[in-house]
């Protein structure tokens, strides 16, 4: 039993020990970003950024998520490393949402929801793992608002305030909240993960 939870906490830590994020594809073609927020981790020193992808006439095309590693966590010469995950305005708009972070096969970090460009505002939800031992999940809804040409930003859905950064803390077996997005210093509730067609409750 005591091998099982040694292995159990060093993968839960593999897992949240990063803030390198899955997908790997490049800006499409005449899209340009702007920014969002800044992400950290509790657990490391990396630091990403939440960009939104912008067409002509301020159309929303998606969101560009692009990550850049520590020099002491970055691998190779031991520079600083650096890459990026294109997504969809119609996969963030699916049943599904957009998987921003998985390992070891289990989904952590997911986002779903709406944007309108025309109207200027979209609301989003996103879903994080809080225990990989019961597979649970929480959930924090998040506003984006567009306050002028070529200038978004996102909004806690909580308490009205601009979001600037969110802060990814963690616990042993999973995220425990999003500073600055979920309501409050505690971790909000867990809930299981919702399975029928992936979609979020």
């Amino acid at each position: 039993m005591k091998f099982i939870n040694s292995r159990l906490v060093l993968l839960l830590g593999v897992v949240l020990s990063t803030t390198a994020f899955a997908n790997v594809d490049s800006l499409p073609a005449n899209v340009d970003v702007v920014p969002l927020a800044g992400i950290t981790n509790d657990r490391d020193s990396n630091v990403s950024y939440l960009k939104l992808m912008l067409s002509e006439g301020d159309a929303v095309r998606g969101i560009y998520l692009q990550t850049h590693a520590h020099p002491s966590q970055a691998s190779g010469d031991g520079g600083a490393g650096a890459n990026g995950g294109a997504y969809s305005l119609a996969e963030i708009e699916s049943e599904k949402g957009v998987v921003l972070r998985a390992a070891q096969g289990r989904k952590v970090i997911l986002l779903r929801g709406n944007i309108d460009s025309q109207a200027g505002k979209g609301s989003l939800v996103i879903t994080y793992l809080t225990n990989g031992l019961s597979m649970s999940y929480g959930q924090c809804k998040v506003g984006l608002r567009k306050s002028g040409a070529r200038h978004w930003k996102l909004v806690n859905a909580y308490n009205g305030k601009d979001i600037t950064d969110i802060e990814i803390k963690t616990w042993w077996l999973g995220i425990s909240t999003l500073g600055n997005v979920c309501p409050g210093s505690a971790p909000a509730k867990p809930g299981p993960f919702p399975r029928s067609h992936g979609r979020f409750s």
